[in-house]
């Protein structure tokens, strides 16, 4: 393969940007004490998928709400703003959600999970079979020994109409051949490859790099930003305008989908504050290191919450 064709492009730039980042990341919230996963990891992943599962496709459903105080810890810790802490709070805000006029369900439209984190995508409505109505929702659990121990949720009202026509919530993307297997260590590779990039083309602006890894038929699920690389081009200023702050918090990856969570300060605020901003979670479909396909959640972020804690921080210590 010669080093002119775009994957090798790809690969090189990729490898470049490890290396040059890879101790930054390392010293960053939300990549600390991620170490390169295990057969175990896997299993256990696997696993927390499966409770995570059970529970979401419970939570809306008519199963005994009781039953549900088996899949949380008795104190849970709460970043999602409207949710005190403890399992007792968790339970009174879905039967709160449950006796809602008109009922409405959960459907999962992608679940990953990644060491002791666990997240879901879903939407939550009356009427599933039209995915441009209800609430499109980003869910982060963390599992200790099969109970849910932390829990972290961005939400917004679901568009209903988009620039591109897509859902919120729809697959698109096709692969030209046979859907790769990706293995543990591409996971890994496609989790330092989207959180760094997003930080340089989101932090520190670096726009350049959309031509090098966003392919240039990107399916696009934001419903104000039209498909194509050339779309996200002419967007981009007003996503990351300049003196305004970026600061990822979390990242996962599963199979091809990697997933990015961030706080954003416009110019002039004080990005120290987790109590300002917005958050935002972006998903990406990673095919041969290029950004295929992406979703996106965000959320302004209140000056108080119902729990105490910010939106951002990971507050568990496992005993």
């Amino acid at each position: 393969m010669q080093l002119t064709s775009p994957h090798a492009l790809r690969v090189a730039l990729a490898a470049a940007l490890f290396a040059a980042f890879g101790n930054r990341a390392a010293a960053t919230e939300g990549f600390s004490n991620h170490p390169t996963p295990g057969y175990q990891d896997h299993v256990t992943e696997q696993l927390n998928k499966t409770l995570v599962t059970l529970f979401s496709n419970a939570m809306l459903s008519h199963t005994d709400i009781d039953k549900l105080r088996l899949f949380f810890a008795r104190d849970l810790i709460q970043h999602d703003p409207a949710i005190a802490d403890g399992r007792d709070a968790m339970i009174q805000w879905i039967s709160a959600q449950r006796a809602l006029t008109p009922a409405r369900t959960l459907t999962i439209k992608h679940i990953l999970a990644d060491r002791d984190l666990v997240f879901v995508h879903s939407q939550l409505s009356p009427t599933p079979a039209n995915e441009k109505s209800g609430r499109n929702r980003y869910d982060f659990y963390r599992l200790d020994r099969g109970v849910i121990v932390e829990h972290w949720a961005v939400s917004a009202g679901v568009a209903a109409q988009t620039a591109s026509g897509n859902s919120q919530f729809s697959n698109l993307y096709s692969y030209p051949g046979t859907e790769p297997v990706v293995t543990e260590v591409r996971e890994e590779a496609n989790r330092l490859l989207v959180s760094e990039l997003s930080n340089e083309v989101f932090d520190q602006r670096r726009f350049g790099l959309l031509n090098r890894f966003w392919s240039t038929g990107y399916l696009q699920h934001n419903p104000y930003v039209e498909n194509g690389r050339t779309a996200l081009a002419e967007v981009i200023e007003y996503i990351a305008p300049e003196g305004s702050n970026y600061r990822i918090v979390r990242s996962m990856s599963d199979g091809d989908l990697s997933v990015v969570c961030s706080q954003n300060t416009d110019p002039g605020v004080d990005a120290t504050n987790e109590f300002t901003g917005a958050a935002v979670c972006d998903l990406y479909r990673v095919a041969d290191f290029e950004l295929v396909e992406h979703w996106d959640v965000a959320q302004g972020v209140p000056a108080t919450t119902a729990n105490g804690h910010s939106m951002f921080s990971d507050l568990y210590r496992r005993r």
